[in-house]
């Protein structure tokens, strides 16, 4: 098949063909196997839900990945296949099995991060690194010692892992949201004539539009770990691949505006965990050694992300599924921009307006974490608090 294009095209209805197809066998597998997620006080959802929708998205990119490479014949030229892919490839994989073991029997926090950091410097070590970085507002690059070049690169990967999941709160949330940014990256990585990162994002954008025909609300699976990682960690790798052949003024900017929702929800996350740490610290009068020993309170639920926050204002379901996709929506268009503008005056000016944007969604966020809490304060509200912001004693997400 020589036409890219068509290529292209094909690739993308196989994967969302075998996606299509394999989600209905993920559903009718998962109470068969105890992978259902139950209702819960942080949850929206009334009845148990399957929760392995990752073998749907995996099998539909795999699939889609085995097409393009028959259809080139590039199996039969192993030289071709670099060997930074071959890495990416296993440790993709290992992230979804994983997810998928984590789904099944609850793994602690500390196992994946242990295996996701080793995947992380496993990357790095192959080729995929973030060496240098630079910003609209002045001439110059910096470029990484090596040791900051690994630690940056496996904070990266590691970060937008974990970030993604955090983000899989409503029906089709995370996958609409990664469907958003791998169809970015696609675009940048063509404009940049990144090849490998184009055929991986075609194979993975067609996979996530065969699931989402099932997880859309009303959703009758969810993604599970053994989705979100494995897209969280494909996404990581391959958005700093896509922008590496980029205008040096707006490089650094390009994977950070794509992932800007999951990035903006984990700090917000980990800065009200830590804050509600503190607080309990201070209420019992220990030191830093009860940081140390509650570190784990950092990795555990709660129902304080964006998507409940929008809820909370009377947002419903769908409605604050579409308003943070459209958020994503504009983040990813501004991406685009700086890439096809090569200007610093855009992307000084792309930069301003999002800044501002982004400082206003903080500043609801915490408008609406003051208000609550002065409800319960005043008996205005007989909401507990922890309803919405307890952290959840067992599942770590």
């Amino acid at each position: 098949m020589s036409d890219p294009s068509v290529l292209g095209v094909s690739t993308l209805l196989v994967s969302a063909l075998a996606s299509l197809l394999l989600t209905p066998l993920a559903i009718w597998i998962a109470p068969r196997i105890g992978a259902l997620d139950a209702p819960g006080h942080r949850k929206v959802h009334g009845r148990p839900i399957p929760r392995i929708g990752g073998i749907a998205v995996f099998g539909g990119f795999l699939t889609g990945l085995v097409f393009a490479a028959s259809a080139t014949e590039t199996h039969l030229e192993l030289r071709q296949v670099s060997v930074y892919w071959s890495i990416l490839a296993v440790c993709a994989t290992g992230m979804f099995f994983l997810g998928l073991v984590d789904d099944i029997r609850k793994l602690s926090f500390k196992v994946k991060f242990v295996f996701q950091i080793l995947a992380a410097a496993l990357i790095w070590t192959g080729g995929f690194r973030i060496v240098e970085v630079t910003h609209p507002f002045q001439e110059g690059t910096l470029v990484f010692p090596i040791w900051v070049s690994a630690a940056v690169t496996i904070l990266w990967v590691v970060g937008i892992t974990n970030a993604m999941n955090l983000i899989d709160g409503l029906d089709g949330l995370a996958a609409g949201v990664a469907l958003i940014m791998t169809i970015t990256v696609a675009c940048i990585a063509f404009l940049q004539g990144q090849t490998g990162v184009v055929a991986t994002s075609v194979a993975l954008v067609g996979s996530l539009i065969g699931f989402l025909f099932f997880n859309f609300n009303p959703a009758k699976i969810f993604l599970g770990d053994s989705g979100s990682m494995f897209l969280g960690f494909t996404l990581a790798v391959i958005s700093t691949r896509g922008a590496q052949k980029g205008p040096t003024a707006v490089a650094v900017l390009i994977p950070l505006l794509v992932m800007a929702l999951p990035i903006l929800d984990t700090s917000l996350a980990v800065s009200r965990r830590l804050l509600r740490l503190d607080r309990a610290r201070q209420e019992e009068g220990h030191g830093l050694g009860y940081f140390i020993r509650n570190v784990d309170h950092l990795f555990l639920p709660d129902r304080g992300h964006l998507h409940h926050r929008l809820m909370d204002i009377g947002y419903g379901h769908r409605a604050a599924v579409i308003i943070l996709y459209l958020i994503v929506l504009t983040l990813a268009l501004a991406a685009l921009a700086l890439v096809i503008a090569k200007s610093r005056m855009v992307a000084a000016a792309v930069v301003s307006i999002l800044a501002a944007c982004l400082a206003g969604l903080v500043l609801l966020h915490v408008f609406l974490r003051v208000g609550k809490h002065s409800a319960k304060q005043n008996g205005e509200d007989g909401t507990d608090e922890s309803d919405n912001d307890r952290l959840d004693a067992r599942t770590p997400s």
